[in-house]
């Protein structure tokens, strides 16, 4: 899966592309420490915030059976 991590710099609308998960909370991380705000997370359509992918797809609950 293609996570796309995009947010608004002083001059427009920024983004990257990663390749896991990890890659695109690192960097989603790494464009709000630069300043880019409103910074999202697509996955597969999706958007989520940082903290909410962070849960979702990088550090999961155990699943019940």
């Amino acid at each position: 899966m293609i996570f796309v991590v995009t947010g608004e710099g002083e001059n427009g609308p920024v983004s990257t592309t990663c390749e896991t998960a990890v890659s695109a909370l690192q960097s989603a991380r790494r464009l709000a420490d630069e300043g880019i705000r409103d910074v999202l997370i697509d996955a597969g359509g999706q958007e989520f915030a940082v903290a909410d992918f962070k849960r979702l797809f990088v550090e999961p609950g155990p699943t019940v059976s």
